[in-house]
């Protein structure tokens, strides 16, 4: 299985995620552009949740990231989210928000780079 969708250096996993969907990249576009268009409302979510200070509410939607990001194959954000969601998790919220720009950087740059690839191999 070569790379259809993302180039080495996009870090997606797709040959360990594909199998997940029985091979289909037609199902795997679905689920792509699903996710590049919810995360963008977890961005938002973040954002206020860190800036209110609303631990739980931030640990919440770190914690989805770690489902979603996996269903894609994005395993950086799935790294950065599990260690977040850890910290905040065991009451460590101080160690925790080191880890908050990464994780907007990396969803931000999976919001451009999705559609990017999606439409490049509907061409």
């Amino acid at each position: 299985m070569g790379h259809v969708l993302f180039r080495e250096e996009d870090g997606i996993d797709e040959d360990g995620t594909l199998p997940m969907y029985d091979n289909s990249y037609d199902f795997y576009k679905i689920v792509l552009d699903t996710f590049g268009r919810e995360i963008c409302g977890t961005v938002t979510g973040m954002k206020d949740a860190f800036a209110a200070r609303d631990e739980e509410g931030y640990r919440v939607l770190v914690h989805g990231l770690k489902g979603s990001g996996a269903s894609v194959g994005a395993g950086r954000l799935v790294r950065l989210a599990t260690e977040s969601n850890a910290l905040i998790k065991e009451g460590r919220w101080d160690e925790a928000v080191k880890y908050h720009r990464p994780i907007i950087e990396e969803l931000e740059r999976l919001i451009k780079l999705i559609p990017e690839r999606l439409e490049e191999a509907a061409k």
